[in-house]
This record gives C-alpha cells, sequence and structure tokens, in this order.
C-alpha cells in the first residue's frame, strides 16, 4: 500500500504500536502492519471504526468472542494476541499473516478445480467446528475471511470482529449505503429476531463451496433487498447447472448446506466437508485427500504463548455437549424463521395508509362468512364500453375468491401469517396517512374509494392478513371487487395503468402521524389485464408490491409488504383467479 494512503494512520503510532502499513479497509475498520515495540513483533493490528465500536453490545460481546477466540488452538484460526481499547480506539492485535484471500484466487483463476475447492472447505470447517465447540460463532465467512498462504493452507480470519458484530449491523449497512459483500453468504435467519445459531456459519460455508465450485456466488443480485429476498425465498441454485465441469453430486451438498430451515442443515460444518469430499469422483477425492495432508507440511507452530486476557467464561449452555458424549449441536430454534428485521419496525405503517386497514381497525369485522352482505357503489360513469355478457362472478361467490391461509402462507414463503380482519366497505385513507404525490396514491395504496370511484363496481371483499408475532409484520391485503361486466373489470386496471406507469422512479412521501416516510417506486411490470408496480421503503429493506389483474368480472387487488417480497403478491393474485368457475 502506497505511505500516502488517503486517510490512513501509516507512520502513526498507536499506543505501543508503529503503524507501518495499511492491509485492508472496510466496514468495520482498518487493518495495519503494526510493529509492536513492547513485545518487538509485526503483527495484525485492527483498529475498529468509531460507528461499529460505540455499539454497546458490540464492545460486549467483542471482549467476550475475542477472548474466547484467543485461546483456541486451532491451526486454521488467526491467533489472537491481545485487544482492549486505548484511548477510546477499540483494537485487535492478531498474528500477521502473509498471504491472499480466496476471493483474490477466484478473480485471478476462475473457478477452483473440484479436488482444490473441497481441500480449501475442509480446512475452514476445521476451524468452524472448533470455534463451534468453544462457542463462537464466526457470523461472517466470505472469500475475502480466508487466506492461503504456501501450499494452500487456509486461514479463517477476523473472528474476535465477525463474532461480535451484532445482526443490528443489517440495519446500520442499509443506512451507510454499504455495498452486498457479505450478504451474499449471510442464512436467512440473519435477517429475522431469532439469535442466530451456529449453523449459519454452515449456510455460509455451504455458499463458499458453491463460489469456489463455480467462480459466483449462489444468488446474482443488484441489490441489498433483492439479495435478501432471494436468501429468503428463492430456490438453492444448483453448482452443476452454472459450471458443467462440476459433478452433479455437489447439488446435494449445497442444497443441504444452504437449506432455509438451518434443522435441516448439517449437523456440523465437518460433516459438510465430508459430503462434498464424497461429492467427488475416487480419483479426485485421492487428489483432495493429498492436497489437504501437504497442506499440513505449512502449518504453524503451536502457539506457547499464553493469552493475555481474563479467564474465558463457559460456552452457552446450547454448545455444551452431552456429559461423556460428542458434542451435539444446539436444540432446534423455538420458532421458524420468519421475513423480518426487528429494526425495521416500519412496514405496518405502509397498510395503516390504506383504506382496508383502516375500515378493519375501526370496525373489527371478523372474517368473512358463508353469508355475505355486499355494499353497492354509486352507478358507473366509467368510460370503458359494457358488455352484453352476464357476469360470472356474483357477490355470494366473494368469499371463495379468497385464498386460504396456509396458501398465503405457502406463497409469501414463511409461516404464522394469520386473519387479522376483513371488510366489504371501502375507505378513503386517514389524512394523516396519505402520500405526498396524489397522482400515485392508487399506485401506492389499494382498495381506496378515490380509486374506485365511478368505476363501476358493484361489491367487493377485502381481508388484511399479518405475521403478528414478528417485527415488522409480513402484511397481506387480498381483495376481490366485483365490476357489472368483464369489460368493466378489464377497463378499469387499463385506466390504472398509465397512472401507476407514470409514477415509476419518482419518490413520494407517505404523511403519518408518526412522521413521514420516503418511498421509491420501481417501474411497471406486465401489461392490463396484470399489473404490478413495487415501491421500497428509504434506507431500508422493507418493499411493497401492489398487483391489479382483471379475470372475468372481477379485479384481484393485491398488497404484500415486508422484507423479502419480490413478486409475492403477482403470485397471490394469479392464484385468486384460477378461483373463478368455468
Amino acid at each position: 500500500m502506497s505511505e500516502t494512503q488517503p486517510g490512513s494512520r501509516i507512520g502513526s503510532r498507536f499506543g505501543p504500536y508503529q503503524l507501518r502499513r495499511l492491509l485492508g479497509r472496510g466496514g468495520m475498520g482498518e487493518v495495519y502492519e503494526a510493529y509492536d515495540t513492547v513485545k518487538d513483533r509485526v503483527v495484525a493490528l485492527k483498529l475498529v471504526s468509531e460507528e461499529v465500536s460505540s455499539d454497546d453490545v458490540f464492545r460486549r460481546r467483542m471482549q467476550r468472542e475475542a477472548r474466547t477466540a484467543g485461546r483456541l488452538q486451532e491451526p486454521h484460526i488467526v491467533p489472537i494476541h491481545d485487544f482492549g481499547e486505548l484511548d477510546g480506539q477499540v483494537f485487535i492485535d492478531m498474528r500477521l499473516i502473509e498471504g491472499r484471500h480466496v476471493g483474490t484466487e477466484l478473480s485471478r483463476t476462475g473457478p477452483l478445480p473440484p479436488p482444490r475447492a473441497v481441500a480449501i472447505v475442509e480446512q475452514v470447517a476445521s476451524a468452524l467446528d472448533a470455534a463451534h465447540r468453544a462457542g463462537v460463532i464466526h457470523r461472517d465467512i466470505k472469500p475475502e475471511n480466508i487466506l492461503l498462504t504456501e501450499g494452500d493452507f487456509a486461514y479463517l480470519v477476523d473472528f474476535g470482529i465477525a463474532a461480535a458484530a451484532t445482526d443490528q449491523r443489517a440495519t446500520r449497512m442499509t443506512k451507510t449505503g454499504a455495498a452486498i459483500g457479505s450478504w451474499n453468504y449471510m442464512a436467512p435467519e440473519r435477517f429475522g429476531n431469532d439469535d442466530p445459531t451456529y449453523r449459519v456459519d454452515i449456510y455460509a460455508l455451504a455458499c463458499l463451496l458453491f463460489e469456489c465450485l463455480t467462480g459466483t456466488t449462489p444468488f446474482q443480485a443488484t441489490s441489498l433487498s433483492s439479495l435478501m429476498a432471494a436468501h429468503l425465498v428463492e430456490p438453492i441454485p444448483r453448482p452443476s447447472q452454472r459450471n458443467p465441469a462440476v459433478p452433479a453430486a455437489f447439488d446435494e451438498v449445497v442444497a443441504r448446506g444452504m437449506a432455509k430451515d438451518p434443522n435441516d442443515r448439517y449437523p456440523t460444518a465437518g460433516d459438510l466437508a465430508k459430503a462434498a469430499l464424497h461429492a467427488l469422483s475416487t480419483p479426485d477425492q485421492r487428489e483432495a485427500t493429498e492436497l489437504i495432508q501437504h497442506s499440513r507440511h505449512f502449518a504453524p507452530p503451536p502457539r506457547i504463548e499464553p493469552f493475555a486476557a481474563q479467564p474465558a467464561p463457559p460456552p452457552p449452555a446450547w454448545f455444551t455437549a452431552p456429559p461423556g458424549g460428542p458434542w451435539a449441536p444446539p436444540a432446534p430454534p423455538r420458532r421458524r424463521l420468519g421475513l423480518v428485521i426487528g429494526a425495521l419496525a416500519l412496514v405496518v405503517a405502509v397498510i395503516a395508509g390504506t383504506g382496508v386497514w383502516l375500515a378493519v381497525g375501526k370496525s373489527g369485522d371478523p372474517p368473512p362468512d358463508a353469508s355475505p352482505t355486499t355494499t353497492t357503489a354509486a352507478p358507473s360513469t366509467t368510460s370503458a364500453a359494457t358488455s352484453s355478457a352476464a357476469p360470472t362472478v356474483g357477490p355470494a361467490q366473494l368469499d371463495s375468491l379468497l385464498l386460504p391461509v396456509d396458501q398465503i402462507n405457502a406463497l409469501v414463503g414463511t409461516t404464522g401469517i394469520i386473519v387479522e380482519g376483513s371488510t366489504r366497505e371501502m375507505t378513503d385513507p386517514d389524512p394523516t396517512s396519505t402520500v405526498s404525490d396524489d397522482k400515485c396514491t392508487g399506485a401506492f395504496i389499494g382498495l381506496q374509494t378515490r380509486t374506485y370511484k365511478s368505476s363501476g363496481y358493484t361489491a367487493m371483499l377485502a381481508q388484511v392478513m399479518k405475521k403478528p408475532q414478528s417485527d415488522p409484520p409480513n402484511v397481506v391485503v387480498q381483495g376481490a371487487v366485483i365490476f357489472a361486466s368483464a369489460d368493466q373489470a378489464r377497463g378499469f386496471v387499463n385506466n390504472q395503468w398509465p397512472q401507476w406507469r407514470d409514477c415509476g422512479g419518482k419518490t413520494v412521501t407517505q404523511l403519518g402521524e408518526k412522521g413521514s416516510l420516503q418511498w421509491t417506486f420501481g417501474q411497471i411490470s406486465g401489461n392490463p389485464p396484470n399489473i404490478a408496480l413495487q415501491h421500497t421503503l428509504a434506507n431500508s429493506l422493507v418493499v411493497c408490491q401492489h398487483v391489479l389483474e382483471a379475470a372475468s368480472n372481477v379485479v384481484f387487488d393485491v398488497d404484500v409488504c415486508g422484507l423479502g417480497v419480490i413478486n409475492q403478491a403477482r403470485l397471490i393474485a394469479n392464484q385468486m383467479a384460477t378461483k373463478i368457475p368455468g
């Protein structure tokens, strides 16, 4: 690195350390080659950024995790010499390893030969299993955190920092506009409220294996929200399809390692590595074994210096092995993972602005029963042509058009969504929940009087559903609106299409009792009779999709809001349309 590196502290002194060379810089801080003047040695010194270290939870966890990681006698873990705080600056002193990280190797060579990929993954798995037995979760497995030295000996780095970083970091990263980076390897439960278990590392290790075999990350995305959605709901990709040179047996290894449910993954990182070895052909298995044995000749000598810190606390109870038996994985989490991030408790405000939510909240209507009553709108003055054909669907059939809860859960990709309420009356948004651009209100908020006024609709039924024990909840509004004719239903969608199109790319402000929220529309997708438009909450991963679909004399008006929303509203509307008789 240049001695004139902008913003670096090269040449300065930090406590007993002389900072010689900037080795790397990232969201967590800077790493320097430094000379320890007290112990007369050259080390890698990580200076943690103030933004991260100002988190009290982080500081406490870092002390605990670094203390434990510093005692690990595992050759594939970079030894931690010391850690602490000097003049308000949090630091970690580690052994200096001269090598290249796996990310650099992949950029230089492309996909690795399967035997070499397996040999590297086996070494990383060895480090992870040692850490997991001690109660330490790494939380940031990625190519840039794996250093390769002579003989392809692999080191897993950044234990003290990565393990300490709380999952609030996800919110922080979106606010600071960070690059996708580590999100390529994040397990689905990292986006939820449950405390992550050691199996988030197994998921990331499977992602690493995929990338070593194919040269690409499992999911290709250009934004954090779409990448998060991929981890949550998209099918697990097959490495053999991405790279035909990869044996098909690796597809199952990756599929199990990246299972959405952490309990469906391999019990240990070592189990994943063994499965990867067995996925190779017999000659390649021999080659991988030889590579692993060869790398051990370049292992560092055992560390004899005692770690200068207080006694380490015992591992958490969920890491403890049964008496007299081998280490066992922790008990399953108490709740299924959900499409949630606790720090983004804003999605309720989205649906709070809709006429449906207000109607339900004020009336407290129960879910629809088998004997619905109907509400008739004012006579139609729509310009759409009327059809002489009799309507296929009448008001008495509205209930049959809504999807059951279990189907909604399946289409959204979660569990635990329940019916919050229903309504058969449209209303307009409360004045405290309006959108700055009135022309985009219909695209932003569904099932409201101002949009359907004079459209010719004769009856409607809408249902609000959400996941109550998550923060923020996934919110689904499924609505069916009956028109006098199929032409009027299609004409309504035709009239909405240019308004939605013109809102594409715009940023609007939602005004509410608790302040304002900034939303940015995507571009409209589809053409009448099926159109969709997304809008994303600023500085967050909350996405809402609004869909209109006309089928027969019915318009299906569907909203889905939450984390990981990609095309769920359209899937719901499509399934509702299939329920029309005939």
